[in-house]
């Protein structure tokens, strides 16, 4: 993830939620195992952030 600091502070509870509380990982498309979002300013949870990068891997590269 990418981001200021303090937008993470600000939305911590989000990520744990989703931690705790989400579904697994399912890949959709096995050939290509990762996943990416934004959260974005417009969205309503991010306060005065800018936005917010979310990339997910199964296995990253050494």
């Amino acid at each position: 993830m990418t981001g200021s600091a303090k937008v993470f502070k600000d939305t911590a509870r989000h990520f744990f939620d989703v931690a705790r509380n989400g579904p697994g990982y399912i890949p959709v498309h096995p050939g290509y195992p990762r996943f990416c979002t934004e959260l974005h300013a417009n969205d309503g949870i991010l306060g005065d952030a800018r936005e917010i990068h979310i990339e997910y891997c199964d296995q990253w590269d050494a």
